[in-house]
């Protein structure tokens, strides 16, 4: 296994030579290598996902996301229990979710106005080449920056941002995330992390990261402070709770664990900021690739987005472009099977907290476990024609009922278990908003040569080649309405009214107006 080399390749050529199970050693570490549904199962069933609810902290994560601190890489206890707790109820509930649906669908009709004015600037005509994982990375950004932090991105604040600030260290902080690091094989040899400049780079950019955070939660806590001290009555406009002053709530409840509550409501921000962005833009822009590589599922897709956005546009047409996922079954196999083929994180880790044994091999406390998702969502067994794109599998009656939130082990994208990715809803509700959008209002062809589908080494699941495309608007209608249009929401609780948000929308983008 070398750094250049796809780590789940290597392990899935290794489990077709010794079977779904097996063991190595890792440097220090003895490793145990699961590569079937079977086994998945087991160690994520009754006692033995309690005993593998651990995940071993890197280097980077230790720099980067305060170490145990933060709820992503806190050991399984009471402490971690209570941030799940937390996750769960008070920030990615449906209901929750439900409330913040208009924040997304605004940061996604930016993002789209954002792509219209790039093919509007292309000199010649409206046809323009775009690095279409650079918008999915900038789309993702801005819905779950608004969603966490209120960034919102037609706020312009100066040339340094807080967010910009953010960004700019977070796509570092995912650079040095990917970077090989020899203490995290054979920990007594840290001092080579050090003596490159790798510890202290990691150490820099957390303590940038941890700054930025740090400014907007002080910039929540402060406007807190403004609305309580309001002695007349009124309630500043215009805004919403994000996760920030949702958490700062329940701190002033004495509710958040642990000794520092400061640190555990930035790690929590953290986590939510930079476990969301990636792995939501790498989905985005696999699922683009292979549409474009199979030009016969794109046409189906876009044949039920045609139709569905027809039907919504007679029955409702104040808002015909915010497409209802639920009704776009192919859609959603579109996305399962893209999943299936290219999850955003090829390799689940955990550490065994105690002796147990999995398919008949006893396992000693501390033993690593890697669940090779990428091997075991292509199982021949389990998938016929398992390296084909077919989306159509998922419509069928044995595979219908299968999703993606844990409950079926022979398709784990997000992982499974206790540990299993809090934000599962949260990233396919911004998946099934921005896909069909995508497909219905723009033309996008496949440059010459095809697309590349070239994996890059490392944490995450990301291509070699950029996804560089040209793309143009789709002109099925003519606008023939003013271009801005003003909408009043009431946002209530208990059936009283809190306050009253007025919306100036710009759609002059759109090229779908009623």
């Amino acid at each position: 296994m070398k750094e250049d080399q796809l780590n789940h390749v290597t392990l899935g050529n290794m489990a077709d030579k010794y079977g779904p199970i097996f063991s190595l050693r890792f440097g220090s570490h003895k490793t145990l290598v699961v590569s079937s549904w079977e086994m998945v199962k087991e160690c994520f069933s009754g006692t033995n996902d309690k005993l593998f609810s651990n995940r071993p902290c890197s280097l980077a994560f230790k720099h980067l996301f305060y170490g145990t601190e933060s709820y992503g890489f806190s050991p399984y206890g009471k402490y971690w229990r209570e941030l799940r707790k937390i996750s769960i109820h008070k920030l990615l509930s449906k209901h929750q979710l439900e409330k913040f649906k208009h924040l997304h669908v605004s940061e996604v009709d930016n993002s789209f106005k954002r792509l219209y004015e790039l093919c509007r600037n292309k000199q010649g005509g409206s046809t323009a080449s775009v690095r279409m994982d650079d918008w999915f990375a900038y789309l993702t950004f801005c819905v779950i920056g608004r969603t966490v932090c209120g960034f919102q991105s037609t706020e312009v604040t100066g040339d340094a941002s807080t967010q910009e600030k953010y960004k700019l260290a977070m796509d570092e902080a995912f650079r040095l995330m990917a970077m090989f690091s020899v203490s995290d094989v054979v920990p007594w040899l840290g001092w080579i992390d050090r003596l490159t400049g790798l510890t202290g780079k990691m150490k820099k950019c957390g303590k940038k990261l941890d700054e930025v955070v740090g400014i907007a939660v002080e910039d929540h806590r402060q406007k807190k402070l403004k609305i309580s001290g309001n002695t007349t009555g009124a309630h500043m406009e215009n805004e919403q709770e994000d996760f920030i002053d949702i958490l700062l709530s329940i701190m002033e409840q004495s509710q958040i664990p642990g000794n520092n509550p400061e640190i555990t409501v930035k790690s929590f921000v953290l986590d939510m900021l930079m476990g969301g962005t990636d792995t939501t833009k790498l989905v985005m822009t696999w699922t683009l690739s292979l549409l474009l590589n199979h030009p016969d599922v794109l046409d189906k897709a876009r044949e039920e987005v045609d139709t569905h956005f027809r039907k919504k546009k007679k029955n409702i047409p104040h808002n015909p472009l915010v497409v209802d996922a639920a009704n776009l079954v192919y859609i959603q196999a579109i996305v399962k099977e893209s999943m299936r083929l290219y999850p955003g994180t090829t390799i689940v880790e955990r550490v065994s907290s105690d002796d147990c044994e999995i398919g008949g091999f006893h396992v000693s406390a501390g033993t690593r476990l890697w669940i090779n998702i990428w091997k075991m969502q292509r199982d021949s067994r389990v998938w016929k024609d398992p390296l084909v794109f077919r989306p159509e599998r998922f419509l069928s009656n044995d595979k219908e009922m299968v999703d993606v939130k844990g409950q079926h082990y022979e398709l784990i994208p997000f992982g499974a278990g206790r540990r299993i990715c809090p934000g599962v809803s949260f990233s396919l509700d911004v998946l099934h908003l921005v896909l069909p959008r995508l497909i219905l209002e723009f033309d996008i062809k496949v440059p010459q040569g095809g697309i590349d589908m070239s994996a890059r080494p490392g944490f995450f699941n990301s291509k070699v080649v950029p996804l560089d495309v040209p793309i143009t608007p789709r002109k099925l209608e003519a606008a023939s309405v003013s271009p801005v249009r003003h909408m009043t929401c009431k946002i209530q609780k208990g059936g009283s009214p809190m306050y009253q948000v007025d919306y100036i929308v710009d759609v002059s983008h759109c090229l779908y107006q009623n």
